[in-house]
C-alpha cells in the first residue's frame, strides 16, 4: 500500500508544480505582454502563452485525478489487508489453519452422526464449522475488496492516460477531474470509518464539493 500512497503524493506534487507554472506564465508572461505589446505580434505571442498556460492547468487537474485514484487504491488495499489480517487472527484464536487460502480445522469430512456419537463431539464439530465459515467469509471479502479496487483503479487510470493531450481547462476540471473524484468516492464509500473523503495526499484546486466528492482542498 505504501508504494501507491507514495505514488499519489508524487502526482500531487507534480500537479502543484504544473499549477504553479501556469500561474507564473499568466502573471509574469501573459499579463505584461497584454499590457505592453498590443499589436498583432504581441497578440500572437500572448495566445501562445495562454495556450501553454491552459495546457499546464489542464495537466495539473488531470494529475490531481491520477492522485485521487491512487490514493483511493492505497486506502482500499489497506482495508482489504486489514480484513485479511482479521481473518488470520480469528483463525489463530480458534485453532484453525489457513491452507490454500481457506480455513481448515481439526474436524474433517462429513458431520459426525449416529447414536454412538457423543453430543460434545457433535457440538465441537458444529462450533468449528461456524468458525471456519466466518474466517472463509472474511478471506472472500478481503479478496473481493482488493479485486474490486484494482479493477476500478486500473480502468480509471487507463482513461486518464488517454487524456494527456487535453488542453481544454473546462473539460479537464469539470469532466475529467470530476469523474476521477467520483471513482475515488465509489472506491472509499463502502469502507467503515470512511465517508469517501480520502485522508491521504491533499489535492489543491479540487472541483466544487457539490459536483464531486473527495479530499478537502489543500
Amino acid at each position: 500500500m505504501d508504494q501507491w500512497q507514495k505514488a499519489a503524493g508524487d502526482w500531487v506534487d507534480l500537479a502543484r508544480r504544473s499549477s504553479s507554472a501556469c500561474e507564473d506564465i499568466r502573471a509574469q508572461g501573459k499579463k505584461p505582454l497584454d499590457d505592453h505589446w498590443a499589436d498583432a505580434t504581441g497578440k500572437t505571442a500572448g495566445k501562445r502563452l495562454e495556450d501553454l498556460a491552459d495546457s499546464l492547468e489542464s495537466g495539473g487537474d488531470i494529475m490531481k485525478g491520477v492522485a485521487m485514484v491512487l490514493d483511493a487504491l492505497a486506502h482500499s488495499m489497506g482495508f482489504a489487508q486489514r480484513t485479511l489480517s482479521h481473518a488470520i487472527e480469528l483463525a489463530n484464536e480458534h485453532g484453525l489453519d489457513i491452507q490454500d487460502g481457506r480455513a481448515a480445522g481439526a474436524c474433517t469430512g462429513a458431520a459426525p452422526v449416529g447414536p454412538n456419537v457423543p453430543q460434545n463431539v457433535r457440538d465441537a464439530y458444529t462450533k468449528e464449522q461456524g468458525h471456519i465459515s466466518t474466517v472463509n467469509a472474511l478471506i472472500d471479502e478481503a479478496l473481493r475488496e482488493a479485486s474490486q479496487a484494482d479493477e476500478k483503479a486500473s480502468a480509471e487510470l487507463d482513461k486518464l492516460a488517454k487524456t494527456i493531450n487535453v488542453s481544454d481547462t473546462s473539460q479537464a476540471h469539470n469532466e475529467i477531474l470530476v469523474e476521477a473524484s467520483h471513482i475515488e468516492f465509489e472506491m472509499l464509500s463502502g469502507h467503515p470509518g470512511r465517508d469517501g473523503h480520502a485522508a491521504g495526499p491533499r489535492v489543491v484546486g479540487r472541483p466544487d464539493a457539490a459536483a464531486a466528492e473527495g479530499p478537502d482542498a489543500g
